[in-house]
């Protein structure tokens, strides 16, 4: 397992163990119909093929998760990180006793990874007859489910039962396939703007101070979830003033879980925001961090207990603009 020195020195063919990333299955008959009124996103437009990213909150509209769903074994996965993994696992089952589906952690009966390059789809062809066609596409099949990934080009993420799992590292070995460290997926995903929920920020913020609504991952027109009032309103009435943004530093920072930016104002340090999510390589580190919307490319960052270095933010993949409407936001 090697560490690069920029996310711009990447092998072709490349994977990535998600040790960090956990499971949480669903199965029986009332599964997805549940998660209708748990996620930010319509369940009963869900297919097969498809897999999407999600926001699931209390009933304050701060999240708890921001989870990767698709269908899975004969019913629905949740794909999140560890950190916040027990707590959508307890909200689940708190509420989860009045359907008919089955709740549980299956981190340890399947394992995540992270796929780059034609060698490895090659694999994956032959294992799933087939590769997905379009980002976050999906196929399942006994041994699992391969998705398409969005996080970077000809990129996969492989959820495996334990036989295919022992299939594929054997293989990975015998190619000679490269094996970095998680900080590789972490700054790829920093990188493609896709936020996460882990450690001191779980419940922290409202979806769309993570730009969760710009990936998809909102359906404002589905009927109620929880958190959805709130999560409509900050949309329809304006009501969001902060958002995600995205840093490179070109230099390797070694951060703590609550660490904060400060933004340089008349020659004074002042709070800028949390980072939510990190990844250090070897020569650079990427950040994302929850910061004032009106924030701009001109803005001077730093770590906040660090002088140096500073930096300013990169250019978002996406638009954060979001539409409102005071006759739809009461209705």
């Amino acid at each position: 397992m090697t560490r690069p020195a920029s996310i711009n020195a990447l092998e072709a063919d490349f994977f990535v163990e998600l040790a960090n990333t956990g499971l949480v299955s669903l199965t029986g008959q009332e599964s997805a119909t549940f998660l209708q009124g748990q996620l930010t996103i319509d369940m009963t437009t869900l297919p097969e093929s498809r897999a999407r990213r999600a926001a699931h909150c209390d009933f304050k509209g701060k999240t708890w998760s921001l989870p990767l769903v698709f269908r899975h074994a004969d019913g629905v996965a949740l794909s999140l990180n560890r950190s916040s993994l027990a707590m959508t696992l307890a909200q689940l089952n708190k509420y989860g006793v009045f359907s008919k589906t089955d709740i549980i952690d299956a981190s340890e009966t399947f394992c995540q990874f992270f796929v780059a390059g034609e060698k490895v789809s090659s694999w994956i062809n032959t294992k799933f007859a087939g590769l997905p066609d379009a980002p976050l596409g999906c196929i399942s099949n006994p041994l699992g489910s391969v998705i398409r990934s969005d996080v970077a080009e000809n990129t996969f993420q492989l959820v495996l039962n334990e036989e295919a799992t022992a299939h594929l590292r054997e293989w990975l070995n015998r190619e000679s396939v490269v094996s970095y460290d998680e900080a590789v997926y972490e700054a790829l995903c920093i990188k493609a703007g896709i936020p996460d929920v882990r450690n001191d920020h779980i419940n922290e913020f409202v979806p769309q101070m993570m730009n969760v609504q710009a990936l998809d991952a909102i359906d404002f027109g589905k009927g109620c979830y929880m958190g959805q009032e709130v999560v409509a309103r900050t949309k329809y009435l304006g009501k969001n003033k902060r958002a995600a943004f995205i840093f490179r530093v070109p230099e390797a920072l070694q951060l703590s879980d609550d660490a904060l930016l400060e933004k340089e104002l008349a020659g004074n340090w002042r709070r800028g925001g949390a980072i939510i999510r990190s990844a250090t390589l070897s020569e650079e580190t990427w950040l994302m961090a929850v910061l004032n919307n009106d924030t701009s490319e001109e803005d001077v960052f730093r770590v906040k207990g660090k002088a140096l270095p500073t930096f300013s933010c990169e250019p978002l993949p996406y638009s954060i603009e979001q539409e409102t409407n005071n006759v739809r936001g009461r209705s």
